[in-house]
């Protein structure tokens, strides 16, 4: 393999086992392991256990990002909001992304620098919502990115205890109508339509078994 590929190769694997163990169980012994290299090996393309684990968030963000931003491309019809909050919560939440950045974060703070493309992503919003002639600042969109930003990444780390606080069901159907409101919220702020729901047609109410018959004329 060549450097790019080792180092992908190490990168996919670490995911892999964060998942599975979280960024306190992860041994970098075992990476090597299973990817049959030695840990010297290992550190020479990667670095330390931090580096690793920074170069493994900020793939997963970028790609995350990258894909958001296709959504607000100008010119196409406002996305729908709801999926798109929906694949935030599966990399920040589901595969754990938020809790790593969080420790990140406080083992490293030169973690913050990191490559991210949430301005890019910005700047998308707000290009839609120029095309749709809403005269706002920059900074306002701005601002309610970081305001969805710090909801999802709040919501991935304490929302059940969040809801289990607030005596809400504790499942994933309340999470996914938090995120429903989120969506909402933020769509009527930034002054974005949200696309109609398709409605199917309801079928006719087939007449009762029970229901009163006709009186017959005399």
């Amino acid at each position: 393999m060549s450097a790019e590929e080792a180092r992908e190769a190490i990168l996919a694997a670490t995911e892999k086992r964060l998942r599975e163990v979280g960024p306190e169980g992860l041994r970098l012994q075992e990476i090597a392991s299973d990817l049959g290299i030695s840990h010297p090996t290992l550190l020479h393309h990667v670095g330390s256990r931090e580096e690793l684990l920074e170069a493994v968030v900020t793939r997963s963000m970028i790609a995350l990002e990258t894909d958001l931003i296709a959504c607000f491309t100008p010119g196409v019809s406002p996305p729908e909001i709801v999926s798109t909050l929906d694949k935030v919560d599966e990399v920040m939440r589901v595969r754990g992304q938020a809790r790593l950045i969080a420790w990140l974060a406080l083992a490293r703070p030169d973690a913050s620098k990191a490559e991210s493309r949430l301005g890019d992503l910005t700047v998308a919003i707000h290009a839609v919502r120029t095309a749709l002639g809403k005269g706002a600042p920059f900074e306002d969109t701005a601002f309610g990115v970081m305001l969805g930003a710090a909801a999802m990444f709040g919501v991935s780390i304490l929302g059940p205890g969040l809801l289990s606080m607030m005596k809400l069901p504790v499942d994933e159907a309340s999470l996914r109508r938090f995120r429903e409101w989120l969506g909402a919220l933020l769509l009527e702020h930034a002054g974005i339509e949200a696309p109609s729901p398709a409605v199917t047609p309801r079928p006719a109410a087939a007449r009762s078994r029970t229901a009163r018959p006709r009186s017959r004329r005399s």
